[in-house]
């Protein structure tokens, strides 16, 4: 009899915990502070990748009217880059995506799943347990995994975030200098007399073209690591999580056979 009303304690408790986790910790979860700020931080490297492709695309044509042999390989290179600032766009929206729903499915729906295991762990299935075990504490985990590398991330990007804006900053100068060059539509009577009036010549604007080149990369490199790279480790985490709990191997499923699971050369017998 007392080892019954143990376990209806401790299903009432469970039950409870539940009920908690599904109504309360996922609301607080959503709306807390750490998650709105990375919300804003997210939209606020969205915003920047966003004027780094419009202001690259405007360099590049103002710098492919610069004459000489030198402009259109370095317009080239930064109309090229755009490729880069697409993937850049598109983790950030999927990291916005995964900070958004992963909180929501480690207490709405992984904690009661565990809760309601370990229930039938306790009443009918022994293994329910650690099973429950297991998924309790991969759900705590894919929800600090992620604002965790987030946090990471974000630490790395103010750092250098004031290179970024320099870039800008020089895309802009070199915008105002060019953009005549751009609206004389290659007529280089025009041109030289626009050179002459900016008191540059095509070979130092060539110079800065190459500079803002180079800055420009810089700047990619670091959206990469912070926006791309940092934030990636969490998914890896959470996927090896999966393996270790579950023993269940997402990458090898992706990449298809293991190398040592596929059949050796066949041997062929000795008379």
């Amino acid at each position: 009899m007392e080892k019954n009303l143990s376990k209806i304690l401790v299903s009432l408790l469970l039950v409870l915990v539940s009920a908690v986790s599904f109504f309360l910790v996922s609301g607080l979860c959503d709306g807390s502070t750490v998650n709105n700020s990375l919300l804003t931080s997210i939209e606020d490297k969205t915003s920047t990748v966003m004027k780094l492709t419009s202001a690259s695309a405007i360099a590049s044509a103002g710098i492919s009217a610069i004459p000489g042999d030198t402009a259109t390989p370095i317009a080239e290179k930064l109309a090229d880059l755009t490729g880069y600032f697409l993937i850049v766009l598109s983790v950030l929206y999927t990291e916005k995506a995964l900070l958004t729903l992963l909180g929501l499915a480690s207490f709405k729906i992984l904690i009661p799943a565990a809760c309601a295991v370990a229930i039938l762990g306790i009443w009918f299935w022994g293994k329910g347990k650690l099973l429950a075990w297991k998924l309790a504490l991969f759900a705590l985990a894919i929800a600090i995994a992620i604002p965790g590398s987030l946090l990471i991330s974000d630490g790395i990007y103010d750092t250098y975030s004031s290179r970024i804006d320099a870039t800008l900053e020089s895309t802009d100068e070199l915008n105002e200098q060019t953009a005549p060059l751009a609206e004389a539509d290659k007529d280089l009577s025009i041109i030289s007399t626009i050179l002459n009036r900016l008191s540059e010549t095509a070979t130092s604007l060539s110079g800065k073209a190459a500079d803002l080149l180079n800055k420009y990369v810089e700047s990619v490199a670091i959206l990469l690591v912070t926006s791309c790279i940092l934030p990636c480790l969490g998914l890896v985490f959470i996927l090896w999580l999966i393996k270790m709990f579950f023993g269940f191997d997402v990458l090898s499923r992706v990449k298809g056979t293991k190398v040592s699971d596929r059949p050796g050369p066949v041997q062929e017998r000795k008379p």
